[in-house]
């Protein structure tokens, strides 16, 4: 109980001053980098990234495209509901998969639908993010005006994880030509930001005690101090697209994109459910547009619209109430 308790009073504390857990965490990462094997390990992945850029210096981009698809592919089985989906898209536009390494042997399926897809093997650290980053800091150089970004994601933990990413997936890239043809006028808009997948904006406030000092770390990197300040003191005003798949402008992902997070901010991989910087970084995805005052939109299979930074969309799974607070009993007089 008082171990909690002092670990909460930490929480809060870092919080209010996110430049001193930028010293720690960076601290941490040394420490970390300095046991037997972390050395070793950073260094692969390290040489892998720097391999990737080299074969993404060779990407030309299809005449006509203004839209990359980025997909991240840890599960192979879900390619084929990709493939599927993607041919949704009516306008040119160019593929982009990222293979984690133990994967590398499905290449030649993927090839075989998309023979002009551009296939990237990957180290199994930073899950779908870091492979996007280095993707997308490509992509805006190359002429790129947007890109859809999504991954197989199964969220084993989750009941109903096989659903919610199908709905994803499905509201993203909805079969209706009309809708399509919505979304590509909104991308084109240079007010635009993020178009997320309908019923997926939840409020910041969601486990924001695991997720908030990272948060912190993340856009103290891109912005002045008093910026970040003032959206982790309102985060009530504030919110993100659950699942880390979504449209966006590449103009609108600048800040994140010119910023290069090194490898070793990322976390190995040992099966965590939240509070890495990946997952800090589904949330920064989203609040750079808002600080930018880019407008959000969210998308399903019937209609896409434009949304307000602020919601009251709190998922059943979640404990956090952002209601009114309750009216204090009082004690009936003796």
């Amino acid at each position: 109980m008082m171990a909690g308790t002092i670990k909460n009073i930490l929480r809060k504390l870092i919080l209010r001053n996110h430049r001193v857990y930028r010293i720690i965490s960076d601290l941490k990462r040394l420490l970390k980098n300095l046991k037997p094997g972390s050395l070793l390990e950073l260094n692969s992945v390290s040489k892998q990234y720097r391999q990737n850029s080299l074969n993404l210096n060779q990407v030309s981009r299809l005449t006509g495209a203004s839209a990359a698809i980025v997909v991240h592919l840890y599960y192979t089985d879900s390619w084929p509901s990709f493939r599927e989906s993607i041919k949704n898209y009516p306008d040119p536009f160019d593929l982009f998969i990222t293979l984690p390494m133990h994967n590398s042997g499905y290449k030649p399926e993927i090839m075989k639908d998309y023979k002009s897809a551009y296939v990237f093997e990957v180290p199994n650290r930073g899950r779908d993010v870091l492979p996007f980053l280095q993707i997308a800091s490509h992509l805006e150089k190359l002429g790129y005006e947007y890109v859809l970004k999504m991954h197989s994601k199964k969220s084993p933990h989750r009941k109903d994880g096989n659903k919610w990413f199908a709905q994803i997936v499905s509201s993203l890239l909805p079969k209706d030509k009309k809708i399509m043809d919505e979304l590509i006028m909104v991308l084109k808009d240079k007010k635009t930001g993020i178009v997320g997948p309908k019923g997926q904006y939840i409020s910041l406030t969601v486990n924001f005690p695991a997720n908030g000092p990272r948060i912190a770390e993340a856009l103290s990197n891109i912005y002045y101090p008093k910026i970040t300040d003032k959206l982790i003191r309102n985060r009530k005003q504030h919110g993100f697209f659950a699942g880390t798949m979504f449209w966006a402008r590449l103009d609108a992902l600048r800040p994140i994109l010119d910023r290069k997070f090194k490898i070793n901010r990322f976390d190995p991989e040992r099966g965590q459910i939240d509070a890495t910087f990946a997952h800090a970084l589904e949330r920064v995805f989203c609040l750079v547009p808002q600080i930018e005052m880019r407008d959000l939109y969210e998308i399903g299979t019937r209609s896409i619209k434009k949304i307000d930074y602020k919601t009251t969309n709190i998922p059943n799974w979640s404990e956090v109430y952002i209601g009114p607070k309750p009216e204090r009993k009082r004690r009936p007089k003796s």
